[in-house]
């Protein structure tokens, strides 16, 4: 009894979400209700005209004046179309712009997410909420509230209408209706669990379909198209097995309520048979009485399979409130924070950190780690892959909250400043940068509200690592593909760099960013940021020494310990861990 409760809870909430998203447009959502109450009004006048006509004493009037007649009722018809027409725009207007509203809200949703929430969640299946489950937004707005309100009306009418005329026989219906109601429980609650499967394999279908599409130039060198249509195929299988079970269900019971209801019906026309013969019933009310019965049976049944579908429409709807309501940006520490403005330059320091990444908290990455970014300085992080160097970066960029120690910021905790304020004094360069379908100029100007395509064109002959860029087709205004397909991974790098430089952070950090790049175009671009940004902080990441041997201070990672620090002319003599780096790399 407590899950059917907490079932019929959900829904009911999900439904007052909606009403609470069609709000904004209530002016057109009251025309469409308008609009259907005409409608359906009008739908309901007919049985009774027929009623009045048929009676004994008017029908030879209406010979006498049936082309009057016949244009009055085409009137009405006339009346009813319009009414329906606006009924369906309107509706469907408001369905799509609450659809167009929903779509912004989970997108800003997912986007605000922590980072370990994208490490659980797959990049495929949040755009599959975006754009399949999001999309029962509109399906409910646009028609399963429109049918459920028109068919909805005419029962409650139709049953009003029955009961003046026979309160005996609509007492019948009304026993048959709460009939099928207690028929329609029994499918609900399966009904909408099974749709909730079939929209989470569905995700997960387009999850895996996007990973494929985005890494098509791997599958295609490992030869795997075979496993990956075989992967597809067992996925796809799996959606067809939920689909097939939620269509089941839902045509079981449409057609089961749709004939139940006319076996009832049947029953009811019995018994008012049997009262015209004993004279109870005049025989145009029967026939009124029957048409009424009619229009209530169909919209019952129409009734009965909206809600049915809107049942199935609230099971993907839980998943996508279920994402706009989450926990958003760094979690509820985000709303904690006061807001410290970074006033000039800006000076990082970690203390005593320990790490463990929260998908392996048992595996920990970082032990005690003390390292100091001063402005105005490069400093230069190295060590073999494994060592920490990323997870560094991760904690620096506020991604991940260390299990130990603490982060300062110009010598205040890193917690106590705002995220907004954070991003704006840093910027991060990957190795693997990534970029946009856009143009090389949308992309530089990517998150950047300073710079202006003036100055752009300016800085772009002195920044000489951007001098390809001349040469392409369209230049600046050049599309790229997805990730920036169209270019060399060297190039995106430079991209990424010029990016980042545009914002002029206070800190910037280079990760393996420049390992692309040639000897030459790398120079160029360390004297580039130095030039650009005297006052900031530089923290640079490299395997290769002949990158950071211009560094003011290099830290030596190993195993997630600093073994080392010190200037190259000073490492690169004292036995450890960098003098055997230059040997290797034979750097004197």
């Amino acid at each position: 009894m407590m899950k059917r409760d907490s079932t019929t809870l959900s829904a009911f909430s999900s439904c007052v979400r909606l009403a609470k998203l069609v709000r904004p447009y209530k002016v057109n959502f009251s025309l469409a209700l308008f609009a259907l109450f005409v409608g359906s009004a009008t739908n309901l006048i007919f049985p009774e005209v027929i009623r009045r006509l048929l009676e004994p004493t008017v029908f030879p009037a209406l010979l006498g004046n049936l082309h009057l007649v016949m244009i009055g009722l085409g009137l009405l018809f006339l009346l009813q179309g319009v009414a329906f027409f606006s009924r369906s725009y309107l509706f469907s207007s408001v369905g799509q712009r609450v659809f167009c509203d929903v779509r912004e809200q989970l997108f800003q949703a997912v986007l605000s997410q922590d980072i370990p929430f994208f490490d659980h969640n797959r990049s495929g299946d949040l755009a599959s909420r975006i754009n399949s489950d999001a999309a029962l937004v509109q399906e409910a707005v646009s028609t399963k509230f429109s049918v459920i309100l028109r068919y909805g009306l005419q029962v409650i009418l139709g049953v009003v209408l029955m009961l003046w005329m026979s309160w005996r026989m609509t007492l019948a219906i009304v026993v048959s209706v709460g009939a099928m109601l207690v028929f329609s429980a029994i499918f609900i609650k399966r009904l909408k669990a099974a749709s909730r499967e079939y929209q989470g394999a569905l995700a997960r279908l387009s999850a895996f379909a996007s990973e494929c599409f985005a890494g098509a130039k791997i599958v295609r060198s490992l030869a795997a198209q075979k496993d990956a249509s075989d992967q597809f195929s067992t996925i796809n299988g799996e959606v067809l097995a939920r689909g097939e079970r939620r269509t089941k269900i839902a045509a079981l019971f449409s057609s089961g309520a749709s004939a139940v209801l006319n076996l009832l019906l049947l029953a009811v026309l019995w018994f008012g048979i049997h009262l015209v013969l004993q004279g109870e019933l005049p025989l145009n009310s029967l026939v009124a009485f029957v048409l009424y019965g009619t229009i209530v049976a169909v919209s019952f049944s129409f009734l009965i399979s909206a809600y049915s579908e809107l049942m199935q429409s609230l099971g993907g709807l839980e998943r996508v409130f279920e994402l706009i309501d989450g926990p958003g940006g760094s979690d509820d520490l985000v709303s904690t924070r006061r807001t410290q403005a970074l006033q000039g330059s800006v000076s990082l320091e970690m203390n005593d950190l320990t790490f463990a990444y929260p998908l392996r908290p048992e595996m920990t990455v970082l032990h005690g780690v003390h390292l100091r970014i001063q402005p105005g300085k490069t400093t230069a992080l190295v060590g073999p892959s494994g060592s920490g160097k990323s997870s560094v970066v991760q904690l620096l960029l506020d991604f991940y909250r260390p299990r130990a120690g603490e982060i300062l910021v110009n010598g205040q905790p890193l917690s106590s400043l705002d995220e907004g304020t954070l991003r704006d004094s840093l910027a991060w360069v990957s190795q693997e940068p990534h970029l946009f379908g856009f143009t090389i100029y949308q992309n530089l100007m990517f998150g950047n509200r300073v710079s202006s395509r003036e100055q752009l064109l300016k800085l772009m002959p002195q920044w000489r690592f951007l001098d390809f860029i001349e040469a392409l087709p369209q230049g600046i205004d050049t599309l790229l593909g997805e990730g920036g397909a169209h270019l060399s991974g060297g190039q995106r790098q430079r991209i990424a760099i010029a990016r980042a430089l545009l914002r002029r952070p206070s800190v910037l950090i280079l990760d393996e960013a420049t390992s692309g790049l040639d000897s030459d175009t790398e120079l160029q671009v360390l004297e580039a940021v130095r030039a650009w940004l005297p006052e900031s902080a530089v923290l640079l990441i490299s395997h290769r020494l002949a990158t950071v041997q211009r560094a003011d201070i290099t830290y030596v990672m190993h195993e997630g310990e600093i073994l080392q620090y010190g200037r190259h002319e000073e490492l690169r003599v004292v036995d450890g861990l960098y003098k055997q780096y230059v040997e290797r790399q034979t750097l004197q």
